[in-house]
């Protein structure tokens, strides 16, 4: 069975600096994806109501359906087999991820690189990002593909 590195994607409640994680998608090394929707915190108020098209995720769901930042952080470091995380916008996760910490009053235990540090191709990469806009997927999907191109399935 292949070992896969660890992929994240992070939805956020906007684009703006502001912005709070509200859902969470990771790769464990045997290429299985886990999701989770965050349930926001009192002072995570920032919210861009078009982003609900990209996301499909409303705020009532997140109240309703969403986990603690405690209970993702858990899940999270409990799956890793490293911490090293690889992500489409490892400056934008890295933020979101340090949110996500601070709601706990933990300090960051991960670190993120961007997803195409280990593709050695640069034409096979640039048309797998003209093929696959990740800016406008979901997170599920944008960690999916992130494995499909490591694993050469684009």
């Amino acid at each position: 069975m292949p070992s896969y590195p660890h992929f994240i994607a992070i939805d956020a409640s906007s684009r703006e600096e502001s912005a709070f994680p509200v859902a969470i998608a990771w790769s464990l090394e045997n290429g299985t994806i886990k999701t989770a929707l965050i349930q926001p915190e009192d002072d995570w108020d920032d919210w861009d109501y078009s982003l609900e098209d990209l996301h499909g995720i409303s705020q009532h769901t997140l109240y309703q359906l969403g986990e603690t930042p405690w209970s993702v952080i858990r899940e999270l470091e409990h799956d890793l087999e490293q911490p090293l995380l690889f992500s489409h916008e490892p400056d934008i996760t890295q933020i979101l991820l340090e949110r996500l910490y601070d709601a706990c009053g933990r300090e960051l235990s991960v670190e993120t690189a961007d997803h195409s540090d280990g593709i050695s191709d640069p034409q096979r990469l640039h048309d797998w990002q003209l093929d696959h806009a990740l800016d406008h997927q979901p997170c599920d999907e944008r960690v999916r593909l992130m494995l499909m191109l490591y694993a050469g399935q684009d």
